[in-house]
């Protein structure tokens, strides 16, 4: 089971609404200069380009009947940008000013099963993919940020209240290669992974309201492909980075994001009872030049495996500039796992080869899963059997989180 979240400002969306409804509440005890200065600052917070508010979050589990991994996750993706009233722009008539922002998003509940197989003719390559239903419950809606009566105070419940649901199916693929199974003489055990999601472009109905105010089309969940690569010079110490190969695009219009991250991992203890490995990377969005320090430790205790992580970018945005100054990251993010294994695997460069599963749906994981360790130990057999297929899934979860939908 595991579950995360994401969420990232980009310019001042929030201070522009916080601020214009504060003047609006404030210009009875103020000189119509004054409020009319508060007016035009707030509006100009809101017409900053590229403005937006964008959140994800996701939740799933999976469990593997013989070579066979069937799964369910859950995903959120909202996003929010601002449309701007100049008309009613001073004291005088601000009652009456209709900015809003714009509210869009989708919560996918996707069921679905996948298979992987080393090819036979190709030592060290493993493909697979997935099958699987998806149910889309799609939401839109106009959220004025003065008097908004008309709008319930909750802009979730409002988003709820005007939203359609509607079925697809996706597909998955996956590929890693395992550079020791192919060549034995490799050195620091190399791999490779590709995944592919949502590769036939599945697309869902819009709510009435959103065709009503001249968003047309239908949402689409865009297929996403990201690259990753890792090595382990050591059997205590992992390497790995990843990327996305798509320009993906976000709930905020104008905005995209294509991530890169870089990360390490050093596991402590690394016996077959017990291990924790503590994780350090960080992560670029391409496409928005902005940048995240990511974090995350787990603990691997006989057949229990927790997993925590968390990013942060070190840029500052504003959330309020009058009346109270407020500020937050500009992009922060978090994630949970928790696994139990029983029976494990083999060790891949055993006396015989496995089938391994396909990597999970989860936005969260960017690459296939990894063999275990080079050269293991006869203490750490049993910790190859555990997390053999996870180890490296873990580290790229906290080394760069992909990019949205």
């Amino acid at each position: 089971a595991m579950g995360g979240m994401h969420a990232a400002l980009t310019g001042t969306a929030i201070a522009g609404a916080k601020d214009l409804d504060n003047a609006q509440k404030n210009c009875g005890s103020m000189t119509s200069a004054a409020c009319n200065a508060q007016i035009n600052v707030a509006l100009a917070e809101l017409a900053n380009p590229t403005n937006g508010l964008r959140a994800d979050a996701s939740a799933g589990g999976d469990f593997k009947i013989g070579k066979l991994a069937v799964f369910a996750n859950g995903f959120l993706n909202v996003g929010a940008v601002p449309r701007i009233d100049r008309v009613h722009n001073n004291s005088t008539n601000i009652d009456q000013n209709t900015s809003a922002l714009i509210v869009k998003g989708a919560q996918v509940t996707e069921f679905g099963a996948g298979y992987g197989h080393e090819l036979p003719f190709a030592p060290g390559l493993f493909v697979g993919g997935n099958l699987k239903l998806m149910r889309a419950m799609v939401g839109y809606t106009n959220y004025r940020v003065v008097n908004n009566s008309d709008n319930d105070d909750d802009i979730i419940k409002s988003l709820k209240d005007n939203q359609t649901s509607s079925a697809n199916v996706g597909l998955d693929a996956a590929a890693l290669w395992d550079a020791e199974r192919t060549f034995e003489s490799a050195w620091w055990q190399p791999r490779v992974g590709l995944t592919g999601r949502n590769l036939n472009n599945p697309k869902f109905s819009q709510p009435g309201t959103a065709a009503t105010d001249g968003v047309g089309g239908r949402y689409a969940v865009n297929p996403q492909a990201r690259l990753g690569v890792a090595i382990s010079p050591f059997h205590w110490w992992n390497l790995a980075a990843d990327m996305d190969l798509t320009d993906n695009i976000t709930p905020v219009d104008g905005v995209k994001s294509r991530q890169f991250g870089l990360g390490t991992e050093v596991n402590v203890f690394n016996r077959s009872w017990i291990n924790i490995p503590l994780r350090f990377g960080l992560a670029r969005n391409l496409s928005a030049a902005t940048n995240m320090v990511t974090a995350g430790f787990g603990l691997n205790f006989l057949h229990l495996v927790i997993d925590v992580s968390g990013e942060a970018s070190g840029k500052k945005i504003d959330t309020q500039t009058q009346g109270e100054s407020k500020q937050m990251p500009q992009e922060l993010g978090a994630a949970v796992s928790l696994s139990l294994l029983f029976g494990g695997s083999e060790d891949r460069r055993g006396s015989k080869p496995k089938d391994v599963q396909p990597v999970p749906t989860q936005k969260v994981e960017p690459a296939a899963s990894t063999p275990a360790p080079a050269a293991p130990t006869p203490d750490q057999a049993d910790k190859v059997k555990a997390d053999a297929e996870k180890a490296q899934t873990d580290l790229d979860k906290a080394a760069a989180k992909p990019a949205g939908q």
